[in-house]
């Protein structure tokens, strides 16, 4: 098996896909949208893998050297849109798909960012307690989880930590350590406003017209948001996801506190403002499927979503959205 990887340099002399055999032990985990480490030259270097064929023109192949990462990082859409922008920009390919990615996932200068994790202890359930002679500081610790099935570790502080530890060597407590993000965002919800006539008759217009650009005009206070969440409302019932731009990051906070109160942890930000590992986690949310409504400043019409229904670009007519002081 031959894959066709997009190395890291950015330079238009080799903005092109060179082919690296797949070593047999990674043909099953090799995927396109993958990172992978090559050997380019007289140097070792991180690149997107492209394509996956049988056979390549040319008679000797340098292997992978092994997998970066081992989910997908570019969906087939962001890799079409990358395509489209070398196009448009006249870019190398490379530089427009490192613009789409958090620093923890591009190639190129890649940053090493930390997944955060909790450690949980949980009671055996495979376990006869009554094999065991145990101490009543054992027992204690045990009668913990009589109305909880997971503690986390933080709780446990105050507990005598060679009665845990025993209880751990005995295989009775289970340790397990589970993903936090850095972002968290309540589940609670509250009851959607009640749209006025002329707000209901906008919402109609676009969700029964055949797909095209709408422009929505409105002073400020007029209630363009409560449109835009209805709208979002309707395509999250399709099993579609959205995306909402704002031009500003000031913006950001205020439109991410609005739409958290109409749909709790279904959303996620993207801006420059969230720190590299926020910025991470909440990429990986998306990834995920664990958000569907993505809002943030320019750099979020790059969100890894799937199926995306709809998407909002507030107070389009703003500056904000245009950069000319980097390529792409």
């Amino acid at each position: 098996m031959v894959a066709g990887v997009l190395v890291e340099l950015s330079d238009k002399n080799i903005d092109r896909i060179f082919d690296y055999s797949i070593p047999s032990s990674m043909e099953e985990e090799i995927k396109v949208g993958m990172r992978v480490t090559v050997p380019f030259g007289r140097m070792t270097v991180d690149g997107f893998v492209l394509d996956i064929k049988n056979s390549s023109s040319m008679q000797s192949l340098k292997e992978i050297l092994s997998i970066v990462d081992t989910d997908i990082v570019l969906n087939n859409e962001l890799l079409a849109l990358g395509r489209k922008m070398k196009e448009d920009t006249l870019s190398t390919l490379i530089s427009c798909y490192q613009v789409m990615l958090p620093k923890a996932l591009k190639a190129k200068n890649g940053k090493n960012v930390s997944i955060l994790y909790d450690t949980y202890y949980s009671v055996n359930p495979d376990i006869d307690l009554s094999s065991f002679k145990l101490s009543s500081s054992m027992k204690k610790i045990l009668s913990l989880f009589d109305e909880r099935t997971s503690i986390l570790k933080k709780e446990l502080e105050e507990v005598s930590s060679s009665s845990l530890k025993n209880l751990k060597l005995k295989g009775i407590l289970l340790e397990e350590k589970k993903e936090h993000y850095r972002l968290l965002y309540s589940s609670n919800t509250s009851m959607k406003k009640e749209l006025t006539e002329e707000q209901k008759n906008v919402v109609s217009n676009v969700i029964q017209s055949e797909p095209k650009n709408y422009l929505l005009y409105g002073v400020t206070g007029s209630g363009k948001t409560e449109v835009y969440m209805e709208m979002i409302d309707y395509y999250l019932s399709l099993g579609k996801t959205a995306i909402c731009l704002v031009p500003e990051i000031s913006l950001t906070p205020q439109m991410v506190s609005r739409f958290q109160m109409r749909f709790g942890d279904k959303i996620a930000a993207l801006h420059s403002a969230l720190s590299d590992g926020e910025k991470y986690d909440e990429w990986r949310r998306i990834a995920r499927g664990e958000a569907s409504i993505v809002i943030g400043a320019r750099s979020a019409i790059f969100a890894p979503l799937q199926n995306i229904g709809i998407i909002i670009i507030d107070e389009e007519h703003s500056d904000s959205y245009k950069q000319s002081d980097s390529n792409p």
